[in-house]
């Protein structure tokens, strides 16, 4: 396995980087998409105060991110969010982003639960938990409330 890898778009060089670093910090929307697992949301940017902005997602919902690599105010946004990130049941105030959501799937993976949940209007969103974590102990049909930090939700260039 090579210590670097690069990501190719039509012959160009997209993200030269560690493959954590392609999965954790994508630089661009195309190499957001180049890995499978992160949620990806399509909003609106509303503000940008330094290295954070405001996404305002279709269904009305607001989420906090890392602006990465937007264009300004009003443009579209790609967000990319690792399914690891993501907080099930976090105590209400402790992140910035806070939602609630109805659990639609589980999925036992050996050393984790693949949860997909409706949220933010959409319903692929998925949350990776620890099978050792006690919030991993979720039914179908719940409503649970999720949340992440700012900097682990990117904003990127729209495809």
């Amino acid at each position: 396995m090579s210590s670097r890898i690069a990501v190719f778009n039509d012959g160009v060089i997209q993200q030269l980087a560690a493959p954590a670093d392609l999965y954790e910090e994508p630089q661009n929307a195309f190499v957001a998409q180049f890995t499978d697992e992160n949620n990806r949301l399509l909003g609106n940017v509303v503000a940008i105060n330094g290295t954070a902005c405001k996404v305002e997602l279709p269904a009305g919902h607001n989420v906090q991110a890392l602006a990465v690599n937007i264009q300004a105010v009003s443009r579209r946004t790609l967000l990319s969010l690792p399914p690891e990130r993501v907080k099930l049941k976090p105590a209400p105030g402790s992140l910035p982003n806070f939602f609630s959501a109805q659990v639609t799937e589980l999925i036992y993976l050996g050393d984790h639960v693949r949860t997909r949940v409706s949220a933010c209007g959409h319903d692929d969103f998925v949350v990776r938990l620890p099978k050792s974590d006690s919030v991993a102990r979720v039914e179908p049909a719940a409503e649970i409330a999720f949340g992440w930090k700012t900097e682990h939700c990117r904003a990127l260039d729209a495809p």
